[in-house]
């Protein structure tokens, strides 16, 4: 089977994602990535996907990148940055995504939770983080007061506020003023980035 070029099939742009499954190529649109989300999942979903593109333009350098061998590694644990890795990657479909945590974030979103992931295609792994900026602090201090029950009056509004900017920003912004990528070697499936500050437990 001829390998397919990534400058004939971008494999992101605009709204899409390209990527081959089997041999047969695919192509993904964030609308239906949303779908299945109410909007209060929005943020995840948009920055998820997001991510994921840019993990699709780091493995495509030359052949469009496939899911057949993908290994996804997530710091974050939100379900709506989870489902969109795995609407692109299929990764938790083939029991191929690991979740990092910490004794502080087990399974839930606070304020130590990590906008970062890694996707391996067994060559190499694309390493993508969201700018560290680009949450603001007031938007996990609100995530805190959530989680630990100290919610305010009206928080419940502003978090949503915070969500529909950020999903909107994400969207407008460049995906390199966004994002960082780099390329490590590949990491196998289960396996965790043995030099992050989280190398403890996984879930």
């Amino acid at each position: 089977m001829n390998a397919i070029s990534s400058l004939d099939h971008l494999p992101a742009e605009g709204l899409l994602i390209r990527v081959l499954d089997h041999g047969k190529l695919l192509t993904l649109d964030y609308q239906e990535a949303t779908a299945q989300h109410q909007r209060s999942l929005w943020w995840g979903t948009a920055v998820g996907y997001r991510a994921m593109q840019v993990a699709a333009l780091a493995l495509s350098e030359k052949q469009l990148w496939s899911r057949d061998n993908l290994v996804v590694v997530s710091g974050h644990p939100g379900p709506g940055v989870l489902d969109s890795l795995n609407y692109v990657t299929g990764c938790a479909d083939r029991d191929c995504l690991t979740v990092m945590q910490n004794e502080n974030c087990v399974n839930r979103c606070n304020s130590e939770m990590k906008f970062e992931w890694w996707v391996s295609d067994g060559q190499q792994t694309a390493h993508v983080k969201l700018r560290e900026d680009f949450v603001p602090i007031e938007f996990y201090q609100l995530i805190d007061r959530r989680v630990y029950s100290e919610t305010r009056a009206d928080d419940d509004k502003l978090f949503e506020l915070f969500k529909v900017n950020l999903s909107s920003r994400i969207w407008v912004a460049p995906l390199g003023e966004s994002f960082s990528v780099e390329l490590i070697a590949p990491l196998a499936k289960g396996e965790i980035p043995h030099n992050h500050e989280w190398n403890k437990a996984t879930a």
